[in-house]
């Protein structure tokens, strides 16, 4: 999948709602009412990032967890990562 240019990225970025553009990747974080709670949510995106053969890097700090998506393999955003940000988006965070 190629990488996307700076007005396909620009198009996209309403789609990513709570992300933010950190250079040649999407970041966002959550915070969690406990460590369990933040796990449980890793597990869910694990479940996707699985599904959908895509990585992005996670960071776990004991509540709070952090997704920095990028396409490794074209040194920047593709339509993988907003593929996959929508899926992990519909994902409940509130419990």
């Amino acid at each position: 999948m190629p990488k996307l240019s700076e007005a396909e990225i620009d198009e996209r970025m309403p789609l990513a709602k709570g992300w933010e553009r950190h250079g040649d990747m999407l970041v966002r974080t959550w915070n969690f009412p406990s460590f369990r709670r933040s796990m449980e949510f890793v597990n869910e995106v694990a479940a996707l990032i699985e599904k959908s053969e895509h990585h992005p890097d996670l960071v776990i700090a004991f509540r709070t967890v952090r997704i920095e998506m990028s396409t490794h393999d074209v040194g920047g955003l593709s339509e993988r990562d907003f593929e996959l940000i929508g899926e992990i988006n519909e994902l409940r965070t509130d419990r």
